[in-house]
């Protein structure tokens, strides 16, 4: 087990910072407006059609500032009828909510495999309205299956999710993987940890036309904090997974490789130097779907550079910005001035102002290199997780460079794990 370093400095900062992230009551009280709202629109197409929300919003890892994400759907209908709530979306549904002045239409997105309504809700509360996504209302009652196991659980999503943007490689409209991609290599991680073991639910328990189920897993208990998990994330993706032929299967709930017969419906088998995430409902897609190489080196480069900053005894250098601001936010009601922020950045950074300065780029931002060297090492890694199946031989040795990406290590069977620093939120 790696050898965990005392606290590093912002300990209090980060942790009411990750806490501040939670969705606050003036939120909740909108999206339960807004769901009423819909409720009522949606009753004049006919008694058949429902309105839930999906999402972060709603499994349970929201964040301050989520949009609302809402399907209509028609019950009862098959994959074949949905052209038909999709006509009813565009002839009907759209005319009537543009008769609301609670509801702003800001764009219309008609192309895409969900086709999606963009609205402003009481000129604040971004809305994404979309039909007949009934694989979106599973994925989310399966998400929140998981947040209701252990309170640590939703703690370590978040700080993923927030170091995630901090960073800059989050957010699929810019080739970079989804909250909900992210959230699932959450899931993974946890479920295949041999001192950790996340229960995994059974996704045949999971049917639009049923209610939905109900688990009860208070005998499993986690013997690390949130903190301790989120350097286990980042050092698990960064040294022991194996990227390009392990595939994220929160399905499974255990280390599986492409190729493998439970796996033979996921898309993308040729692709041996990509990462590969299933969707849990719709087994043939693969989540890298969105992710481009480029961004895919990036994301590589930030789990590297993260877990350097950890077993460095430092808080990831992308979380040091943030607070930096929540910082400055605290400091007084008075308006920071951009001479107070430079200061405090540096403070951060352990330098003079005067060498954050020469360092900076044009735009203002720092141009600190990205990609770095592997931590100094200290044990080797744990035995492998009990629900493990028996791997091709071919498939444990070792990674072959391909294409323009390439493993952050040789063989994980045989990489020592790199000292780590713990923080708290």
């Amino acid at each position: 087990m790696p050898a965990l370093r005392e606290a590093p400095i912002g300990y209090d900062e980060l942790k009411a910072l990750i806490q501040s992230t939670r969705v606050d009551a003036e939120e909740f009280k909108a999206y339960k407006s807004c769901l009423q709202a819909l409720h009522s629109i949606v009753q004049l197409l006919g008694p058949n059609w429902q309105v839930r929300p999906f999402g972060s919003s709603a499994n349970g890892f929201g964040m301050r500032g989520s949009d609302l994400d809402v399907t209509i759907y028609l019950s009862g209908i098959g994959e074949q009828d949905r052209p038909f709530a999709i006509q009813e979306l565009q002839n009907r549904l759209v005319p009537i909510l543009e008769g609301y002045a609670q509801f702003e239409l800001q764009e219309a997105v008609w192309s895409a495999r969900v086709p999606v309504l963009k609205f402003k809700f009481d000129g604040w509360l971004d809305v994404d309205f979309s039909c007949q996504n009934t694989e979106a209302i599973l994925n989310t009652e399966l998400l929140k299956s998981y947040a209701k196991i252990h309170p640590v659980i939703r703690q370590l999503v978040v700080g993923v999710k927030f170091w995630a943007k901090a960073q800059g490689v989050c957010g699929a409209k810019n080739k970079h993987l989804s909250s909900y991609t992210l959230t699932l290599m959450t899931m993974y991680f946890l479920q295949v940890q041999p001192d950790i073991q996340l229960p995994c639910i059974p996704i045949s328990e999971f049917n639009i036309d049923r209610p939905m189920p109900s688990f009860n897993f208070s005998n499993w208990t986690c013997a690390f904090s949130a903190p301790e998990l989120l350097a286990r994330f980042v050092l698990f993706y960064a040294y022991d997974f194996q990227w390009g032929t392990e595939v994220v299967s929160v399905r499974l709930g255990y280390r599986a490789q492409m190729g493998s017969p439970e796996l033979s419906m996921l898309f993308g088998q040729s692709s041996a130097w990509r990462l590969h995430v299933e969707d849990p409902f719709l087994l043939h897609r693969n989540l890298n779907c969105v992710l481009g190489a480029d961004q895919e080196n990036e994301l590589k480069n930030s789990i590297s550079s993260a877990c350097w900053d950890m077993s460095s005894g430092q808080i990831p250098q992308a979380l040091r910005g943030q607070l930096a601001l929540g910082a400055l936010i605290g400091k007084s009601k008075q308006q920071p001035t951009s001479q107070d922020h430079h200061h405090q950045k540096a403070q951060l950074y352990g330098e003079t102002p005067s060498q954050l300065s020469d360092r900076q780029g044009e735009n203002g931002r720092s141009d600190r290199a990205q990609v770095v060297v592997a931590p100094v090492i200290s044990s080797t890694r744990s035995d492998v997780h009990p629900r493990q199946k028996a791997r091709k031989a071919a498939g444990d040795e070792s990674m072959v460079q391909q294409g323009s990406l390439s493993r952050l290590a040789p063989d994980p069977s045989n990489v020592p794990i790199p000292k780590i620093a713990v923080f708290s939120f």
